[in-house]
């Protein structure tokens, strides 16, 4: 396998269409944003992931993928059980703190998994929030149903509808109270993937089988300064520039007075699929 230098160019198929705009904000907005937020957004996703890595049930000795691995807390995960995964994502900083921190069995390589031809097939394939972010979901899914080994498994989280998490409902409620903000898109991000009926038509469409889609219904642990940091709040508050800055202390204090010091909700859908038993030619799109 080519593995891409940190200095280098992300690992990609020229003939696909690239993450570009994706990777671009990835690595030039969001991730200052998330080296700051780590501690807490790792707390808060981690129950949702570890829905995923349960549903997945990794198996000693098996070779696994994580698609959008971050920081590498999962893949460290994945690697105590299985001993050999393999973390990719498109954020250098990320996987600089990934290396560095970097469990027995965990690796990480630089590169675009909507793109990025595997040379190697894997037993598992895990994503965290990790899949939303396609500008191609289509050619995505069936580049990673290829990386497969026939009856290989598929488990990620991916977020349900924003109409149904209040993580990013809420702060949207009192950010219309102060600014014109625009509604959560089905392109990339957060929501890309929200819709379950179109998400099991596009597992279909990739070559899994066995796909289910089921909603997932937990707590979103996180106090008010980090929802109006994260998902569609955060940009809107970008994009006011400095009078979003003026309004954020009035923001949350409204923000909290809307919560009222109950437990806000996440729904996120658990994903679950196979690759066919008998092997597939590899599709390339």
């Amino acid at each position: 396998m080519t593995i891409a230098p940190l200095s280098g160019q992300l690992s990609c198929d020229a003939r696909a269409v690239v993450n570009a705009e994706q990777i671009r904000i990835w690595n030039e907005v969001n991730a200052a944003r998330w080296l700051k937020l780590r501690g807490p957004l790792t707390a808060t996703l981690t129950p949702y992931g570890e829905a995923a890595m349960d549903a997945l049930a990794p198996r000693r000795g098996e070779r696994l993928l994580d698609v959008g691995c971050g920081f590498g807390e999962t893949t460290t995960e994945l690697a105590r059980r299985s001993g050999n995964v393999l973390g990719v994502d498109v954020v250098q900083q990320f996987l600089e703190i990934a290396r560095a921190e970097a469990a027995p069995g965990a690796s990480y390589l630089l590169a675009d998994a909507q793109t990025h031809r595997f040379e190697e097939r894997f037993d598992g394939i895990y994503s965290r929030f990790g899949l939303m972010f396609f500008e191609d979901p289509a050619a995505a899914f069936a580049n990673l149903r290829s990386a497969l080994r026939p009856s290989g498994r598929l488990a990620a989280v991916v977020w349900g509808p924003p109409e149904d998490n209040e993580w990013s409902g809420l702060p949207m409620q009192v950010l219309r109270r102060h600014m014109p903000v625009r509604e959560p898109g089905r392109g990339p991000g957060p929501f890309g993937l929200s819709d379950r009926a179109a998400l099991a038509r596009l597992l279909a469409g990739a070559g899994f089988v066995r796909a289910d889609v089921a909603p997932l219904r937990l707590p979103f642990a996180a106090d008010v300064s980090v929802l109006l940091q994260t998902g569609v709040a955060a940009a809107a508050l970008r994009e006011a520039g400095p009078e979003g800055e003026r309004l954020r202390p009035q923001l949350e204090q409204e923000l909290r007075e809307a919560i009222g010091g109950r437990a806000v909700e996440g729904v996120a859908l658990l994903v679950q699929a196979s690759a066919p038993a008998v092997d597939t030619p590899r599709r390339i799109q």
